[in-house]
């Protein structure tokens, strides 16, 4: 069972799409899947006390010096902060597509 409120998921769907979206894959991934790769980077970030440091880490380990974030959407994220955090480390790889599935 997914453990976040709609609107919590569909904001943290919103931040994920992002950060996908603002990292060079081509340079990341090579020949490996983005997909791998994007869902370890998240599992990894998640383990952060914050949303915000979550995101800060997550876009650290792919390279990406600065994305557009409402403030707006991580103080709500940050309200749920212990729910979104747990759910990217039980649910990462169901938040990754999440987020992807109209990249690809």
């Amino acid at each position: 069972m997914l453990s976040l409120r709609k609107e919590t998921e569909s904001d943290l769907k919103l931040l994920l799409r992002l950060v996908h979206d603002g990292a060079n894959w081509k340079k990341i991934a090579g020949k490996r899947s983005k997909y791998d790769i994007y869902a370890h980077k998240i599992k990894a970030a998640s383990l952060q006390n914050s949303v915000s440091t979550f995101l800060e880490k997550l876009c650290h380990s792919l390279g990406i010096q600065s994305v557009k974030v409402e403030v707006a959407l991580l103080r709500r994220l940050e309200e749920d902060r212990e729910a979104v955090l747990r759910a990217l480390r039980r649910e990462t790889i169901y938040y990754m597509l999440l987020a992807t599935e109209e990249v690809s």
